[in-house]
Order: C-alpha cells, then sequence, then structure tokens
C-alpha cells in the first residue's frame, strides 16, 4: 500500500526550498560503465548527495540481493578507497548504513531498467542550500491543517502544475491504513511495517513542528498541543510495535488491538486539530 507524507506528485524531492536540486538524465552522464565512479565521487566530493536509481537485485545488503529484481533509488553520501557509503533498508528491514562495492554499484545502476519506473531520469543529486531562506506561514500552516482535518485533496493545490492524484487524504488515510492491515488476518499476505511507520514519524514530525509555534509564539505553550500530540506519537509507536511483535509470533489478536487502537488514535487527532485550528484562527 502506498502510504506516505504528501508529495507533489510533479516532483519528489525538490519541494524543499532549503535543498539545491538537479535531475539529471542517466544515459546522457553515464556514456559508458566507466563514468559511473568518477562522477559519484566528484559529486560527494563537491558536498552533494547522490540518489541514483538501482537494480537492488545487485545490492548485497538489500533483502532482494539476488532473490528479485527491485528498482529503487538509494542514497550515497560517501566512499574510501574501493567502495561507497550509502543509506537505506537493509536485510533486516531497518534504515542504514551500508557499504557497496564500486563494481557491485556500477552492476546495480546499468542494469536497472527504467522503462516503467516513475523517475525515468534516474539520477539526482542534491545538498543542502544554506543560504536559502524560506520566512514561516502561518496561514500556510492553517491551509494544510484544514487538508488534514477535513480530508482534502491537496495535489489539487497544485493542478497548475500536474493533475491532481486521486486517493485518500489526512484523516481519511486512517480507514485504508485499517483495511491494509485488517488484510494480515487471512493468509497469505505481504507483512510490512511502513505504512505504520510512516504514521508514527508524521506524529513525531507534528510535535516538532508544534513546539516550534510554541516556542515562537504562534501557539500558547499552556494549551498543551505539543504534549497531546506527543500522546498520539507514542501510541502510533505502540501500534508499530504490535505489528513488529504480530510478524514473529502471527498472533491474530496483535491485529485486533491494532485496529482498535487506530480507531481511537484518528478520533483523538480529530478532535485535537479542531482545538487547535479554533486557536490558530483566534490567535491571528
Amino acid at each position: 500500500m502506498k502510504f506516505n507524507f504528501y508529495r507533489r506528485s510533479d516532483n519528489r524531492i525538490s519541494f524543499s526550498p532549503y535543498l539545491k536540486v538537479q535531475l539529471l538524465d542517466r544515459d546522457l552522464i553515464f556514456n559508458s560503465l566507466k563514468d559511473i565512479v568518477p562522477f559519484i565521487m566528484a559529486c560527494i566530493d563537491k558536498g552533494y548527495y547522490v540518489q541514483p536509481t538501482v537494480n537492488e537485485y545487485f545490492l548485497p545488503d538489500s533483502v532482494a540481493y539476488q532473490q528479485k529484481h527491485l528498482v529503487h533509488e538509494t542514497l550515497i553520501y560517501g566512499y574510501d578507497k574501493q567502495t561507497f557509503i550509502g543509506i537505506g533498508y537493509n536485510k533486516q528491514g531497518d534504515y542504514a548504513t551500508y557499504h557497496i562495492a564500486f563494481s557491485e554499484l556500477e552492476q546495480a545502476i546499468v542494469l536497472a531498467d527504467l522503462t516503467h519506473h516513475y523517475d525515468s531520469e534516474g539520477l539526482r543529486i542534491f545538498k543542502y542550500a544554506s543560504h536559502k531562506k524560506y520566512n514561516f506561514d502561518i496561514h500556510l500552516v492553517q491551509e494544510q491543517l484544514t487538508d488534514l482535518l477535513y480530508a482534502r485533496n491537496t495535489s489539487q493545490r497544485f493542478r497548475m502544475l500536474a493533475n491532481p492524484d486521486d486517493g485518500a487524504y489526512g484523516l481519511a488515510t486512517y480507514e485504508c491504513l485499517k483495511h491494509f492491515l485488517a488484510s494480515f488476518l487471512y493468509p497469505p499476505f505481504s507483512f510490512d511495517i511502513r505504512p505504520a511507520h510512516i504514521l508514527w514519524e508524521h506524529k513525531k514530525c507534528m510535535v516538532d513542528r508544534l513546539k516550534y509555534m510554541e516556542n515562537h509564539g504562534y501557539l500558547k505553550s499552556e494549551y498543551g498541543f505539543s504534549t497531546e500530540y506527543g500522546e498520539l506519537a507514542r501510541n502510533t509507536g505502540m501500534v508499530r510495535m504490535m505489528l513488529l511483535k504480530f510478524k514473529i509470533t502471527r498472533n491474530p489478536d496483535l491485529i485486533h488491538r491494532v485496529l482498535s487502537s487506530l480507531g481511537k488514535i484518528a478520533e483523538s487527532e480529530k478532535i485535537l486539530l479542531q482545538n487547535l485550528l479554533d486557536k490558530l484562527h483566534g490567535s491571528i
């Protein structure tokens, strides 16, 4: 199931004003196999992170290694004498640093078929743009929180740039997540912790956002919104842990507990967002 933070459909990375991003056509940059390693090293030397699209069948730390052809991006950020240093999900499902030999990465890049891949260019480089400035926009915050609360399709706001994406948005995604997790009760199924992990990360991000607004005078800290969202973050973290336990035990009671917890979390977040928007409207 595709479950993630909202990203504009026409641009998966450069939505951030703090990133300098270059989208490159792999076929133009790499005229031959021998061009790959020097180019990536030169980018890293200039402070760039390199994100090539690769065939994970050839990545030793990937769960797909020598098992299936999986075309996906990976992130390279360093190198030593004979290996590149990257970060991604390993065989254990952990997001961790890995080392890959130059020859292995060359093979993974060259043998990645981009024909039907959403990132047809196959190569992106980006780095932190330290000189850029973006002023905090409290009115935009209100717009986005309203989209979240009322499950509005945020991609409609960018239809001048790309056709809107159908799907569930905002709080409506809870029901989609519950439906997906309920499928774990009926084998065979494909276990995937990522949607629950994304939900947990979102609540943690909300805590940080609210703390920023409290620290900069947009919200009074005595309202307790960051504390309440902290409780949601803890509860979604518990959901994630129950799912990891289910992965080992296959105890269906855990799924029933997860579904019940998600219903309560969704209702709590709805009330919290309503109160938050009321306070923001009253303070501006």
